[in-house]
């Protein structure tokens, strides 16, 4: 295995021998494998290891090994601590989420402190499969089809050569120990479902599976760079800045077979969506106007016009008690009641939203909704954005700017009203107070 490392290597020109490297070293089986073919074979360099402690006493044994393993082979080591759960909880992100986001930026922080040319990373060409089979079943494009990066902004995975059968057979032969993660015993993950079910059938009829996706991958990837640089060359031809935004002749686009697909191409890095694209370019009036998080997209007679939005700039509004009363707010009556006791709150209610008011801490605070905001919606774990809910609920555009947010804290959103409520404020059985709100235009 390791002449076939090194020539793998060097045939794809990923990096050499007076390079400075540093390998994520987690402790299992293909990390430290890549540690010791990276050691036999006399590159330089340095390993990093993440301890997101959400395993308790097995997240500090896998410190404790890689700590050893480095120090026995004179390797310098860099280790770092996460309050993984507490982060998640405050920062309202998924686990698995924050976990990749917090072990990236450590990364690429190290790289630029101390030199290093490349971050090494143990994927192989399982994991290149499982990933491409994980994107398929979730629905993708052609991006999801070519895998995982072999070389890529300074990340290199040099065991795209081999699978996870050849791995554990090398460290087997040499003895090597490693940890194992007991998390990849559990059929909760769907990386993991796909691994101990779907890749035993794929293996028995074609033996070299994962070897043929690897070179499908890499087919795809290549396809995608020659329609990217197509795609390209044509979009400078049809687009120019004017007034600071970019204007997009529609008169080039309307005589392309593919018009919606190749506005769509260039146009998801602005947050658009097929469906948008095909919405303006079907729309017949001027004046149309889709938008993005942060950008909206106008149909003018001739051309397409890309600009930033403008930002909303109305002022926040206090509820200071818990007082029935009526307010005034972006053009709404705001109808605010507190019930008691015996109340049933009447659900079939037009634009009235009823609240868990035992877990309202006045004041709160109205407001018209931003890009990045966030609520966990009734019936989910996770967050949603409220952009993403405004769409699924087929909001025009145009009406969106109606919608507000009631708020407890800075970033406790309480609910989208008048659509949705939080989770955590919803009513309970054993709920004594109930806060209603009912919206109604001024």
């Amino acid at each position: 295995m390791l002449q076939r490392f090194e020539n793998f290597i060097l045939k794809n020109s990923l990096f050499n021998k007076e390079q400075s490297l540093l390998l994520a070293l987690s402790g299992g089986a293909d990390s430290v494998c890549l540690f010791y073919l990276l050691l036999n074979s006399g590159f330089n360099f340095s390993v990093a290891h993440c301890n997101f402690q959400l395993r308790g006493d097995e997240s500090n044994e896998d410190e404790l090994f890689v700590l050893e393993l480095a120090k026995r082979n004179n390797i310098k080591i860099f280790i770092e601590k996460f309050n993984t759960k507490e982060r998640s909880i405050t920062e309202k992100k998924g686990i698995q989420e924050l976990a990749r986001e917090l072990r990236y930026n450590w990364f690429k922080s190290l790289m630029k402190d101390n030199d290093f040319d490349f971050l090494l990373t143990a994927h192989h060409q399982t994991d290149n499969l499982e990933t491409m089979l994980i994107n398929v079943i979730r629905g993708t494009g052609i991006k999801g089809l070519h895998g995982i990066p072999l070389n890529e902004n300074q990340v290199s995975r040099p065991l795209m050569f081999t699978n996870r059968d050849e791995i554990l057979t090398y460290l087997s032969a040499n003895n090597y120990s490693y940890r194992e993660d007991s998390s990849n015993a559990s059929d909760y993950y769907l990386r993991n479902q796909i691994r101990h079910f779907v890749l035993p059938a794929l293996t028995q009829i074609q033996p070299e599976v994962e070897q043929r996706f690897f070179e499908t991958a890499q087919k795809i990837k290549l396809y995608e760079l020659m329609a990217d640089a197509l795609i390209n060359d044509k979009w400078k031809q049809i687009t120019e800045v004017m007034d600071g935004n970019l204007k997009i002749d529609l008169s080039t686009i309307e005589n392309l077979e593919f018009q919606n697909v190749f506005l769509f191409q260039n146009l998801q890095a602005y947050g658009f969506s097929l469906v948008q694209i095909d919405e303006i370019l079907n729309a017949t009036q001027v004046g149309k106007k889709v938008m993005s998080d942060k950008y909206e997209l106008i149909k003018e007679r001739f051309f397409l016009k890309l600009q930033l939005k403008e930002g909303r700039n109305e002022p926040n509004l206090q509820i200071v008690d818990d007082k029935n009363q009526i307010l005034e707010f972006s053009g709404q009556s705001v109808e605010i009641h507190i019930y008691k006791n015996d109340f049933k709150p009447d659900f079939t209610q037009k634009d009235t939203m009823f609240i868990n008011a035992d877990k309202v801490n006045f004041p709160l605070t109205l407001r018209t909704w931003q890009n990045g905001d966030r609520l966990r919606p009734l019936g989910m774990k996770g967050f949603k954005k409220v952009s993403d809910i405004l769409t699924d609920k087929k909001v025009e555009n145009s009406k969106r700017d109606s919608y507000i947010i009631l708020q407890q804290s800075e970033n406790e959103v309480i609910a989208l009203l008048p659509l949705v409520v939080s989770e955590d404020y919803k009513i309970e059985t054993d709920t004594k107070s109930i806060l209603s709100i009912t919206l109604n235009m001024a």
